[in-house]
Parts: structure tokens; sequence; C-alpha cells
């Protein structure tokens, strides 16, 4: 893939769009210290370029009654067409939220979001009936909420990511509406949702303003092609053996310069902690590994690692958690 260099104004317009993907153009180009005609050329630019994939919004499933898991699968025996007819079904699957393909041990990972137990098993019990013989094993793994993220840092900033729990409101048809259309499409205007719900834009606005407050939209973000920046994007599973070191650890993950993301799992026997790292080689990511081990080497135990080569369906909570 050809790496796309991109200039200051360029960074500050994906570092804004990451904070807040809804930004009006208008405060888009006033903070990047250009015109709005400008800000929509390079706009359109990074969205024709494929370097931005989608705009979405971050939900709290967990306040409309739902869990997530992340799923990791291991195939044998499949051709390259049925391994696409795969994961054209997983795309669609009305509760299967971000779905990347990997090299590694695991063929690609996802992440399911289900309601119940028995939610869970019904589809499991569906993908793997679809997988059929060609799946050699797989892991289901419940998600921690706390997840922390930093996705402006190869842009220059250190600043956290930090989601507060969501207050229990009560919500409406139209608040799932809203949240349907918001939650892959975070750019999407209040008059464009007034003309799909049949009401007033200012309705519209109040409503969004009331899910902000409650905490049920926490962020407005967006997908970002990293290959075409000249990153690899690799993720490791960790196994903390003293959760007395956990906070220090934590503390040099937040500082490490690659480190994109991590965040816990619940109840599995073989890694607890995901680190997603953006590097621009193996040797970078090598360094990144002799510094774990040699400040939390006594601690950490590496389960795997593998390189995610492409993502195929964004970060957002599914439509299936709206009611389908």
């Amino acid at each position: 893939m050809v790496q796309t260099k991109l200039d200051i104004k360029d960074k500050k317009i994906l570092t804004e769009l990451t904070l807040n993907s809804r930004i009006p153009l208008n405060r888009l180009a006033k903070k990047v210290q250009i015109s709005r005609e400008v800000a929509t050329y390079r706009l359109n630019k990074l969205i024709k370029d494929k370097i931005i994939l989608g705009f979405y919004s971050v939900i709290d499933a967990e306040a409309l009654g739902f869990e997530r898991y992340g799923c990791f699968f291991q195939l044998k025996g499949i051709s390259p067409a049925k391994e696409k007819e795969l994961l054209d079904y997983l795309i669609k699957y009305d509760f299967v939220s971000y779905l990347g393909l990997n090299i590694g041990k695991w063929n690609f990972v996802f992440d399911i979001y289900a309601k119940k137990k028995e939610h869970l098993q019904k589809i499991i019990k569906e993908i793997s009936k679809k997988t059929g013989r060609y799946l050699e094993k797989y892991s289901i793994i419940s998600i921690e909420t706390a997840l922390e993220s930093f996705p402006i840092k190869i842009f220059g900033s250190k600043k956290e990511v930090e989601y507060k729990q969501a207050k229990k409101i009560k919500l409406d048809e139209t608040d799932l509406e809203i949240l349907k259309i918001l939650s892959n499409n975070s750019r999407a205007e209040y008059k464009k949702i007034s003309g799909k719900l049949n009401l007033t834009a200012n309705a519209i606005k109040y409503r969004i303003k009331n899910l902000e407050k409650a905490g049920i939209i926490k962020d407005y973000t967006l997908s970002i092609n990293y290959k075409k920046l000249g990153y690899e994007f690799y993720n490791l599973q960790l196994k903390i053996t003293d959760e007395k070191k956990e906070p220090e650890l934590k503390k040099f993950l937040r500082f490490y310069k690659y480190v994109n993301y991590f965040y816990k799992y619940f109840g599995n026997e073989y890694w607890d902690l995901d680190i997603g790292l953006l590097v621009k080689n193996s040797l970078e990511l090598r360094e990144f590994i002799l510094e774990l081990r040699e400040y939390f080497g006594d601690v950490v135990k590496i389960n795997d690692i593998y390189i995610i080569v492409e993502e195929l369906k964004g970060n957002y909570a599914p439509k299936g958690v709206f009611g389908g």
C-alpha cells in the first residue's frame, strides 16, 4: 500500500475529528486556521483517499441492556472465497460490531453485543453454524467497559479518551432511532435526521443533547486507515500474574508512544489484557516488547501477538442494539 504523507493541516483536521467527529465545518476550519472551503476540500480528500474510513458515535450499549464480548476465531481448510462469504455474513450480522482481519493464530476478531447469556449463546450458535466445518477453535470473552484509548498519539497529542458511566434514563423509539443513525454516521446533520423522523431539527438537537448529558452518547470519533499513513497495527494479549502491579503497568501503557489503546477481559484463563500498538515496523514492536519485559517481565506473560491487516467493520454499536 502506498503511504500517504500528511501535512500539518491534515494532521490537525484528523486530530480534531478524532476528538469530536461532529464538529461543524466552520469550527473545524477555525481550529485548523483555514477557510471553510479549504477545510471542506481537505476533508473530502481524506475521505476520497480512504484515510478516513467512517465517522461513528461511541454509544453506551450497556445502558441499553447489552454487554460486549470479544470473539476470536481460528479457521482451518477454508478457501479465500468461503472466508469472504463468512466475513460478509459477519459484517451484516445485527449484533456484530468491530471486525478485524488478522495474521496470526486468529483469522479474525470481532465483537458481539448480547443482552443475556442466552442471547449470546444463540448468537454464537448461529455464527458457528454458518462457519461449519471450517471452525478450528474460538474464544469468547467478556470485555471490561473500562477501555482506555489514546487515538491521537500519532498526531503528537497524548490526550486520553475518558468515558463516564451513563445515567439510567428512559428512552423511547425516537431516541433509539436517533442513536441508530448516529452510531455509524456521527456527522449526520440535525436537518437530515429530522427529515427521517418527522421532527423539527431543534427537537432532534434537544434529544441529542439529552443523550449526551446522560452519557448514552459518550463521544464522536472516526475510523482511520493507519496503513495509509505508514503504520502497522499489532495487538498483544497479556496475562497479568500479579494484580498489585496492574496500576503501574497501566501507567506505563498510557504514556508509551506506540500504545493506541488497552482494555481488560473478564474470566479468561490465558490472557486478560489487550494492547493495541501502532508502529512503523517490526523493530518498533520489538522495542516495545523489550521494554515491557524489562520493567514487567516478572508479572506479565505474552499469550499472543497478531497483526490486524484490515478493519472490515467499524467499532460502533450495531443496529441490533437499537431494535433491528
